[in-house]
């Protein structure tokens, strides 16, 4: 194997292991979503979020890729298509910004009291007069921003930085601050 393809390897390898660690920190409390009256709509071009919001006002029915949209994305320096999966409890939608990995993920089963510090410092922060809380120094080297909802829903904003290190805090954060204001 070449030393582009290993890197790759690496860097995919580093991926799975931040949202193994993601996963991780997830307690196993149940609950249910609790919808608002705001109705709002989603709509895509070419595939790509141009307008987000959470659908029906209910965090259970928003796809995590339209909460971010195209200008917003590129405004942050994301690359390429953002692509949606399910992680653990997690809906989640991943973007790439300069060898970073970015996800949102939509949990509909824990709220912002079940964060775990998976080995970093949590601090209590406001983003966009939502309660959220920081998770940073994870022992993934990630960097978790996690929007509440409701008491048994909430947000997760996470960023894995490149090989080449970094704080990725900061990005995580500017994710979190286009994200919050679409949210019920």
């Amino acid at each position: 194997m070449n030393t582009k393809g290993l890197l790759v390897t690496s860097r995919i390898a580093v991926l799975l292991a931040a949202g193994a660690l993601a996963l991780a920190a997830c307690s196993d409390t149940t609950g249910t979503a609790r919808p608002t009256t705001e109705t709002t709509s989603t709509s895509t071009t070419a595939g790509s979020p141009t307008s987000s919001s959470a659908s029906n006002g209910s965090l259970a029915d928003t796809d995590p890729c339209t909460l971010l949209t195209a200008s917003e994305a590129t405004e942050i320096g994301t690359e390429g298509t953002p692509k949606r999966q399910q992680v653990g409890s997690a809906d989640t939608c991943m973007w790439k910004k300069s060898g970073a990995a970015v996800s949102v993920g939509i949990r509909t089963n824990l709220g912002l009291a079940q964060t775990q510090a998976s080995g970093g410092q949590i601090t209590d922060i406001t983003v966009g007069g939502r309660e959220a809380k920081q998770v940073s120094g994870r022992s993934s080297g990630s960097c978790l921003v996690v929007l509440g909802v409701s008491s048994s829903s909430r947000v997760d904003v996470t960023v894995t930085p490149p090989a080449s290190g970094g704080d990725p805090c900061p990005l995580a954060l500017a994710f979190a601050e286009k994200v919050e204001p679409k949210l019920p």
